[in-house]
């Protein structure tokens, strides 16, 4: 793959370009917690303040607050303070961690005030990053719907559940025909994709698309070198210390943070393609701002899923192959980037 400009000047040229303009604003919900679930959440929030140099933080809802959820994000903001001071990384652009903890949710209605107050602007667009359900973004919308103009959401896992991952479906789910069984994170999903209110709300749904962090071993060689990078590195490999089976740079909900860092990405088309993966606009006409897990030239019918179920595995494989295929270079760019640093790894 070729390379218009070296990688790390890219980055500088990008950090300097957001700093004297706006950088992306971005909101998290997350279903983060501790001991109490996947640990992607951790890893995910621990990426994303690597990159607070050229993203403008203005929230983050732990919606678990009954399995530590706040908590699991004070530490992250710890490590990070650790790093902060022994760097000097307020010289280098990034956010304080006094300021991401004023931004940090204790409650239902302090997320609900937060959100509001970062998204009632007009100026420039707030990138919703929702990394579990969408009940707490739902009920937040839905006290103000007129705001949605404002908004781009992205959201992982929030359409169909793979046929292969239902046996995994907790007792006290509900069951549905494979076809139709709602995914991982899709509580509250629906509420809004059938609201005619927002059928112009700018979403970019990855639903499968995100397998691809997951496949192959370099995610699992990559989680040692990243471990090396100070506190935020160290905190990075304890948080799976515990699960034997997520020994790797999980980090699934990380897709949406990559589509706001990768250098060479049109913020306004995903169709294009980025570090994220490559998506595609299957309701153009209904839905113009709407985008989702791209199907090649597989036979697939975005509105009637059940026609087309015996296809959806060779639609699972060309949407994560869109982020496999740019995941070296996104990690290349990433070691880099944390080189420049903390100047050398500690050994």
């Amino acid at each position: 793959m070729r390379i218009a400009l070296p990688l790390l000047a890219l980055f500088l040229s990008l950090s300097s370009t957001l700093s004297a303009k706006e950088r992306p604003r971005v909101f998290v919900f997350t279903d983060i917690n501790i001991d109490s679930g996947d640990p992607d959440d951790r890893q995910s929030l621990i990426h994303l303040l690597w990159y607070c140099d050229i993203l403008e933080i203005e929230g983050i809802v732990p919606e678990r607050l009954d399995a530590g959820g706040f908590e699991a994000c004070q530490l992250v903001i710890d490590a990070y303070q650790k790093d902060f001071q022994a760097l000097s990384l307020e010289s280098k652009g990034f956010t304080s961690p006094k300021s991401l903890r004023s931004c940090l949710a204790d409650s239902k209605e302090s997320a609900i005030t937060n959100f509001h107050r970062a998204a009632t602007r007009e100026d420039s667009p707030l990138y919703v990053l929702i990394w579990g359900n969408m009940r707490g973004f739902r009920d937040a919308l839905l006290q103000r719907p007129e705001i949605a103009p404002n908004l781009r959401v992205l959201t992982i896992g929030t359409g169909l559940m793979l046929e292969r991952d239902i046996k995994h479906v907790p007792a006290n789910w509900e069951k549905n025909a494979p076809c139709k069984q709602m995914n991982w994170n899709a509580a509250g999903r629906n509420e809004l994709f059938d609201d005619p209110r927002f059928k112009d709300m700018w979403w970019l749904e990855m639903n499968w698309t995100y397998n691809g962090m997951f496949t192959g071993d370099e995610p699992r060689q990559l989680l040692p070198k990243l471990a090396k990078y100070g506190a935020l590195g160290k905190h990075m490999k304890d948080v799976v210390k515990k699960e034997s089976w997520a020994q790797y740079f999980r980090a699934g909900d990380t897709p949406t943070v990559l589509y706001l860092i990768d250098p060479q990405n049109d913020f306004d088309d995903p169709t294009h393609g980025s570090w994220a993966g490559r998506y595609q606009k299957p309701f153009p006409q209904e839905r113009p701002h709407y985008f989702t897990d791209i199907s090649e030239s597989i036979e697939w019918d975005y509105a009637a899923p059940c026609a087309t179920w015996q296809n959806h595995e060779q639609v699972l494989q060309a949407s994560k192959a869109t982020l496999e295929e740019r995941r070296p270079l996104m990690y290349k760019a990433t070691l880099q980037k944390l080189d420049s640093l903390y100047h050398s790894p500690e050994e």
